[in-house]
């Protein structure tokens, strides 16, 4: 019977154990996929359009677009997102409070600790009620042919840019943005 409850013992304080291990492991950086997803639903849900100004270059076109694909739209901030598990203790945390007499925002900052990270900054910027009223994302990558850059701003349901900087080993460098202002119905 004690060597029962000796064992039954040494189990639970090693279940209790592995539990504490998950729950520290657990990634605790703002989830940014989860929070686009559910403006990307908002936004279809509202039916709202975009004027939408290309430039590639510094050639520019704008135009409205009443059907959008908002998923597609917001691909490379869902693509930016540090929330998971492999990104753990991977990225420095810093929190700043700006504060003025009529206002305070707060912006958490993530800066990637590895060049290997493709989302090198990730700032999220709150209001005094602690709504998120700005992100940005710095991201690079590199492969044989070519570098590229991306700049990408998001104020929540008001307006987005996505700056895309090329640098080719052969074909020179090219600089492509987007820049959306969302139309609510």
């Amino acid at each position: 019977m004690k060597k029962l409850l000796c064992a039954l013992l040494i189990i639970t304080f090693f279940n209790s154990c592995s539990e504490n291990k998950k729950a520290a492991n657990q990634n605790s950086y703002f989830d940014l996929s989860t929070f686009m997803n559910a403006d990307i639903e908002k936004l279809h849900a509202s039916g709202a359009s975009v004027l939408k100004v290309a430039s590639v270059n510094g050639e520019r076109e704008e135009n409205r677009f009443v059907t959008v694909d908002w998923k597609r739209e917001f691909d490379s901030f869902i693509s930016a997102d540090i929330h998971n598990p492999t990104f753990s203790e991977k990225y420095i945390v810093d929190t700043i409070v700006n504060s003025t007499d009529s206002s305070k925002s707060t912006t958490i900052r993530y800066v990637a600790k590895e060049e290997e990270l493709r989302t090198r900054v990730l700032e999220i910027q709150f209001d005094e009620n602690k709504i998120i009223v700005l992100i940005k994302a710095e991201l690079f990558s590199k492969n044989f042919i070519a570098n590229l850059s991306e700049s990408l701003i998001y104020s929540p349901l008001k307006y987005y840019s996505i700056t895309n900087h090329e640098e080719s080993r052969w074909f020179g460098s090219d600089e492509f943005i987007i820049e959306g202002r969302i139309e609510k119905k």
